[in-house]
């Protein structure tokens, strides 16, 4: 599964989340405050927490 992110305000692409086997990492997210904060999560939580970096998402399942 692929996770793409969006800023919220302006939908500009953000990076991705890429899902396999329960264990998930970024691909192309530039902020490092965000990756720090988030690292180690369960998806669940990391899901939570992304409008908070003012981040939404679309879900694409393969």
């Amino acid at each position: 599964m692929v996770i793409k992110l969006y800023k919220m305000d302006t939908l500009e692409y953000s990076g991705s989340i890429i899902v396999r086997d329960n264990r998930w990492d970024f691909d192309g997210v530039h902020d490092s405050h965000l990756v720090s904060v988030t690292k180690g999560m369960p998806i669940k939580a990391l899901m939570a927490c992304l409008s908070s970096f003012n981040l939404v998402y679309d879900i694409i399942e393969e």
